[in-house]
């Protein structure tokens, strides 16, 4: 009787370690999904969401328009914005 509950142990044992292999595993690829940076392109321009306004910048000339996020909203460029 001692050597089928020490068998049932390291069974349960085994499985524990198993399953903690799997859902580690899983869990670094999820990591690895959320880490990935993204895939650099030659456009030049950036779009940033922030406070109701959507800002475009321009990495080449440094230029900033601002848009408030409505449909109906015009694109304007923003000036002074580094006090040159």
């Amino acid at each position: 009787m001692e050597k089928v509950k020490n068998g049932i142990f390291i069974f349960l044992g085994i499985c524990i370690l198993l399953a903690g292999g799997f859902i580690g595993g899983g869990l670094s690829d999820v990591a690895d999904s959320i880490n990935l940076q993204s895939e650099e392109t030659d456009d030049p321009y950036r779009v940033i969401v922030q406070d109701g306004n959507l800002y475009m910048y321009d990495t080449i000339t440094g230029q900033v328009w601002r848009k408030a996020d409505k449909p109906d909203s015009k694109w304007e460029e923003v000036e002074g914005l580094y006090g040159d």
